[in-house]
């Protein structure tokens, strides 16, 4: 029996959608993209260390695999690119296909949010834009390409929902169970925003229509069914979100006013004000409001953001990747409307825009960047095949440092993995996350959070002081390691008698552990 129709959403019907419009929009989508084409590796903080595991993934079980690195398969979540960029990198190298993932993350956050904005009433043009702004917001311009693409989908399943609420009851429940299984094994978070907000939509439908006992019990039994189910294979296959670090705090929650671009607090805190008076305006004017389910959306988001660490299971900026699923869902439930057009002319630049002037900063970013890595991996290049690499710097660094241009160093030594075959002990390869293990030989030396350690700490331990159990991967380094690579410098080359120089850049300086340290 079909199930009965879902509440009239509105609407709005003050932003033009003509044929100028959709080209005026795929104009400003590929500028958007541009910053990823035009560097060879992205500048963001994980991405070299994601690129590193796919050049491992691309090349097992050929003549060709990685010495110091072992695939383990295992029905882990959060595995969309660990699945798709291999066999693709067979065909057209690892580089290439990394970054054909990473583009197509970005197509399915623009055209998922069209999609759902099109499923509920609301305007797809408009929806289309906030996407393009929110391309290089923090959690995307950190590198959490897996989250990203995974988000994507999570957008065209949330809009599959929407569509079939009028169809049978089994057809929906059937998609929804694709939905779940494919959103777990691209990134649990992603599951999780689908299904809370599916859950709020259901919750706002239930105390708008009452309908019968029977159906909602099976409806809601229906939606659980299929998490459980993967959460028991999760259990099984020994997947795991992360470790036991876990932090809140209302300073943190500061951290996200800045939230639009990745690379830059103060450019993010400049569109944000040139976005919040306009927003604000036309809210207290009753010009633009939210419709249907999403003012319980809002609600919803708005308390799931407050009540999430910033740090869960060790996993970072779980607050943000909430904010930033909100962002783009809630456009699909607001309705606009200006009394005059040219109100609503001057609206719809002001978004264009913050979309234009955030690429804009993001191909700076980039092409400061390409240089960077270029220097970087010619000094790589000079360093044996096989070689241990550790990453150090020149002080305790934050996370993420004060100065965000300085993130994207943080995993850049893992580029070493890619191109000698080294072994560097901050590679992703944690238990239950990553399908990679490190050699037998070499599983001591693995660091299983972090990133470069500072370089007094590794004086200390040269002279006779003993680590801590977590940093026992440094405990003999002037033994176990063959090169050092201090990030992030500024300018302090290092001069001791364990380290001889080798190349250098803005950025970066590469030393080979020399003989006196042996």
């Amino acid at each position: 029996m079909p199930a009965p129709a879902a509440p009239a959403l509105v609407r709005p019907a003050s932003v033009p959608t003509s044929l100028g419009n959709w080209a005026a929009l795929a104009c400003l989508a590929a500028f958007c993209m541009l910053p990823v084409l035009l560097a060879e590796i992205p500048a963001m903080v994980d991405y070299p260390n994601h690129l590193a595991r796919m050049s491992i993934l691309a090349r097992a079980g050929t003549t060709l695999e990685h010495p110091l690195y072992q695939v383990v398969w295992a029905p882990y979540a959060n595995l969309a690119m660990d699945m798709i960029v291999p066999p693709v990198a067979r065909w057209i190298g690892v580089e290439a296909a990394t970054k054909a993932f990473y583009l197509a993350s970005q197509a399915l956050i623009i055209g998922g949010a069209a999609t759902l904005a099109a499923a509920a009433g609301g305007s797809a043009l408009a929806a289309s834009v906030i996407a393009c702004l929110l391309l290089y917001a923090t959690p995307f311009a950190f590198g959490f390409v897996n989250f990203e693409f995974a988000l994507g989908l999570a957008l065209f399943a949330l809009a599959s929902w929407i569509w079939l609420a009028d169809h049978r009851l089994r057809l929906r429940l059937a998609v929804h169970a694709i939905a779940v299984v494919a959103l777990y094994f691209a990134h649990l978070f992603a599951l999780g925003i689908y299904g809370f907000a599916i859950g709020m939509i259901e919750l706002w439908r239930l105390k708008q229509e009452a309908p019968p006992l029977r159906r909602t019990a099976i409806l809601f039994l229906g939606m659980a069914v299929p998490a459980i189910a993967v959460a028991a294979l999760a259990g099984v296959g020994g997947g795991a979100i992360g470790g036991a670090g876990t932090s809140w705090s209302a300073g943190a929650k500061l951290f996200w006013l800045g939230i639009l671009n990745g690379w830059s607090r103060e450019v993010s805190l400049a569109l944000t004000l040139l976005l919040a008076i306009p927003l604000c305006l036309t809210f207290t004017r009753g010009r633009l409001r939210l419709v249907g389910p999403g003012p319980w959306l809002a609600a919803g988001f708005a308390l799931l953001f407050l009540a999430l660490p910033f740090r869960l299971f060790d996993t970072a900026f779980v607050d943000g990747r909430i904010l930033v699923a909100a962002l783009l869902i809630l456009p699909a439930f607001a309705a606009a409307h200006f009394p005059r057009a040219q109100t609503a002319r001057i609206f719809g630049a002001v978004l264009v825009l913050a979309c234009l002037a955030n690429a804009g900063f993001a191909i700076v970013v980039q092409l400061g960047y390409r240089a960077e890595y270029r220097a970087l991996i010619a000094a790589i290049e000079r360093i044996p095949s096989g070689s241990r690499l550790l990453p150090a710097g020149l002080g305790a660094e934050e996370d993420p440092p004060a100065d965000l241009l300085d993130y994207p160093m943080y995993h850049a030594a893992t580029l070493a993995v890619h191109t000698r075959d080294a072994f560097v002990p901050t590679l992703f390869t944690s238990p239950g996350k990553q399908p990679l293990r490190p050699h037998p030989s070499v599983q001591h030396l693995k660091l299983l959070e972090g990133a470069a350690i500072p370089w007094d700490l590794l004086q200390a331990y040269a002279g006779g002081a003993v680590p801590p159990d977590d940093l026992g991967y440094v405990r003999n380094w002037t033994r176990d390691f063959d090169y050092l690579l201090l990030v992030n410098p500024r300018g302090g080359a290092l001069r001791s008698p364990l380290l001889e120089p080798v190349a250098s850049g803005a950025r970066f300086a590469l030393y080979r552990v020399g003989p006196e340290a042996r």
